[in-house]
């Protein structure tokens, strides 16, 4: 591919369609495995989400922190089921890149519904979720666990691509990654950046990281802007402006790992110096939490997927929240 200064398009449309030839989904593939070679992130299209699905979760995010600071503190992270992290995270709650003050943003996370009576209820992002009770089901609850389902179908579909993309001395089946999608993690979180119009080099929405997963579906909201993704070649943060009825894909440690960096997992952060506030979705998909992984090349070391992601994210939390997700 042609190198820029900008992340590439993926249009995926042609993989979907059942008319398409096998060369149209070939250069899908080429483009996929190019782009998170190259940049690990790019924008999707083709996708298949239609708009007002999009605008729906927008809506929700805007809906959850429209309501007051008492009732989303009832549904506190730490007020959840042992380890499971799920409700509300308040600013400052999480610190990305260890020189700076904490990030500004606000959370609510929502990951796969675990009864309380299943097994790995729980265990690290595992178990119930907390809902507001103020917002009707049919325009809070059902809407964004509809929206999950779609995002768990859309990233099935961007691993199958993914395997197909390996380099071909690694003799892997196209259905490599199909166990890393067996009871996954999916935290979703509905991210609320408040204003700031003071320039602040020391304290960000959220500061320089990577994700700790294997694949992350983002969904920005329109006339905003703010993240930036870090571009080794040329040591530039390059902007990721909201592109019309896109996504940005980004992959995460996991598949970094697991590719032993072939897919890269690219540093991030996201700046808020604005007037405006700013509302995103992200859809982490951590996969299978118990599967055991080492590089598809054969090299390196054994992980455990859920214990490498909870380190991950133990690191980020500030001293009296980490007891609450340490081991």
């Amino acid at each position: 591919m042609a190198v820029t200064e900008a992340i590439p398009t993926v249009d995926i449309s042609a993989w979907l369609s059942s008319s398409a030839t096998q060369k149209e989904k070939d250069r899908v593939v080429q483009a996929m495995r190019d782009a998170c070679h190259v940049y690990g992130f790019f924008y999707l299209a083709g996708h298949g989400v239609s708009v007002e699905d999009q605008e729906r979760m927008l809506e929700c995010a805007r809906a959850f922190f429209r309501l007051p600071l008492e009732e989303r503190r009832e549904l506190w992270i730490g007020n959840s089921m042992g380890k499971s992290n799920r409700g509300y995270e308040p600013s400052g709650l999480q610190t990305h890149d260890g020189v700076l003050r904490p990030d500004t943003k606000e959370a609510f996370v929502i990951g796969a519904e675990i009864p309380a009576d299943d097994p790995d209820a729980g265990n690290f992002s595992m178990g119930p979720n907390l809902w507001p009770k103020s917002l009707p089901d049919e325009e809070f609850r059902l809407p964004i666990m509809d929206y999950r389902e779609k995002m768990v179908e859309l990233v099935k579909v961007i691993l199958r691509i993914l395997a197909r993309g390996l380099p071909a001395s690694w003799n892997q089946p196209p259905d490599v990654f199909d166990e890393f999608t067996i009871k996954p993690s999916l935290p979703m979180r509905l991210l609320h950046y408040p204003p700031k119009t003071v320039v602040d080099d020391e304290q960000y929405g959220v500061g320089d990281h990577t994700d700790f997963g294997g694949v992350t579906v983002l969904l920005q909201e329109p006339g905003r802007e703010g993240l930036e993704v870090w571009y080794p070649p040329t040591e530039k943060w390059l902007p990721v402006p909201v592109k019309e009825n896109t996504f940005v894909i980004n992959m995460g440690d996991i598949m970094q790992k697991w590719t032993n960096s072939y897919y890269r997992s690219a540093r991030h952060r996201v700046i808020t110096y604005s007037a405006k506030t700013r509302y995103s979705v992200p859809f982490f998909f951590n996969g299978n939490m118990k599967l055991k992984i080492k590089a598809l090349d054969g090299s390196g070391d054994e992980d455990i997927v859920g214990e490498h992601i909870q380190r991950r994210f133990v690191k980020t939390l500030s001293s009296e929240n980490k007891p609450i997700f340490a081991s």
